[in-house]
């Protein structure tokens, strides 16, 4: 008993470990190559310590493998495997041509990331990564501010001189601020002042770090989860017209004062030269589906603009994984959406609850619109459903 138990606290803390050194400690990274401060001693740093992680996380939670019943997790499982099956199939047989090592590594590193934050998920302190995630998120906020350049946003590879090629674009900032971020929100939400001043400082961080989608999906899946918890409730709905009414006012004050940033292109998404492109590669992975529905085209667009011209949404599971990949996700978030409605009034209360439902809400809203299939929140998504439904067991 006493073995079993310090070997539980050994997976936690590991585990919180982890968290805080792949996500905000991917941010201070890189923060602090682009100042100068350190060379990029780690590459792009979440490569290689995704690696490091992995054998100590699967030596503590190997088991999570072996003895699985939960049906969304099973269905993790075997997407898992597809992909690594496909991927190395079509290594072997060299296709696509010109990108077979390209699209091997871009499939394993996808596996390699969903497998750690799996684990990561199910075992870290989530009491503890809040707690720290407060105040680690005003911490991103403040270098955040100080750090506006001329474009209107947080772009600190722009002025990284000689380093700019080692620093990460604002999306690898966006994902350390808005993991770290869901996680504090769903724990401190109904906490008073300090839910509203996490809210408020968040949701300014990822505006003038300048990524879009995760700025625009994390809006919206706060308004979701809030509004969710405020039926049947009339204070937490006023409280949320009241925070709508303060994010608009700061909103129209922001573009008032920063006329050029990109981040005003959400007005008007589909005219920028991004939402035309995504149009564009969206159609063209349509195109190469309907030629095979079954199997669908494994990295069929590489040929035409690179390993980085799939659909950016779930199609892309289609044309890479075929029809069998694609069901396979589709009945994954049938069923987790499915656990969230049947279980809303029994469990709402319970925290583990709370951040696997912020979750699953940032997680489909970015498949559905931006992220790829091989999107590593995944990975966080199942390890905190599963989390939850081991917290209910016990």
């Amino acid at each position: 008993m006493i073995l079993k138990l310090k070997k539980s606290i050994l997976r936690s803390n590991i585990a919180t470990l982890s968290f805080l050194l792949l996500f905000p400690g991917f941010f201070f990274y890189h923060f602090a190559i682009g100042k100068g401060l350190i060379p990029p001693f780690l590459g792009g740093y979440f490569g290689i310590v995704s690696a490091l992680l992995l054998i100590p996380l699967l030596l503590l939670n190997y088991r999570l493998f072996l003895k699985q019943t939960e049906l969304p997790v099973l269905c993790f499982f075997l997407i898992l495997i597809l992909t690594f099956v496909t991927s190395i199939y079509y290594y072997v047989t060299g296709s696509p041509r010109g990108y077979v090592t390209d699209m091997l590594v871009w499939s394993l590193s996808g596996l390699l990331f969903n497998v750690v934050a799996f684990m990561l998920a199910y075992g870290t302190n989530i009491g503890a990564i809040a707690k720290y995630g407060y105040w680690l998120i005003v911490l991103m906020f403040l270098l955040v501010i100080f750090n506006i350049g001329d474009s209107g946003i947080f772009y600190i590879k722009l002025d990284a001189g000689e380093a700019a090629d080692s620093v990460a674009t604002y999306q690898g900032f966006a994902r350390s601020i808005v993991v770290t971020l869901l996680v504090s929100s769903a724990i401190f939400f109904q906490k008073g002042k300090s839910f509203y001043v996490l809210l408020l400082v968040g949701i300014i961080a990822l505006f003038f770090n300048g990524a879009r989608t995760e700025f625009a999906i994390f809006l919206v899946s706060m308004f979701f989860f809030y509004f969710y918890y405020s039926m049947g409730n009339i204070r937490t709905l006023m409280s949320l017209v009241v925070l709508l009414t303060i994010l608009t006012t700061i909103a129209a004050n922001i573009i008032e004062l920063i006329p050029v940033s990109r981040m005003l292109q959400l007005v008007d998404i589909g005219s920028s030269s991004s939402g035309e492109s995504r149009d564009k590669i969206l159609s063209f992975g349509i195109e190469l589906i309907s030629n095979n529905p079954v199997f669908g085209d494994y990295a069929g667009y590489a040929t035409a603009g690179g390993i980085g011209y799939y659909p950016h949404n779930i199609i892309s599971a289609w044309l890479n994984l075929g029809v069998v990949g694609f069901s396979l996700y589709i009945l994954m978030f049938v069923l987790l959406w499915k656990d969230i409605f049947k279980n809303f009034l029994k469990d709402r209360d319970e925290k583990t609850y709370k951040v696997f439902f912020i979750f699953l809400l940032f997680t489909t809203g970015s498949l559905i619109v931006s992220k790829d299939y091989s999107y590593l929140l995944i990975g966080l998504l199942l390890g905190f459903y599963l989390r939850y439904k081991t917290n209910l067991k016990r």
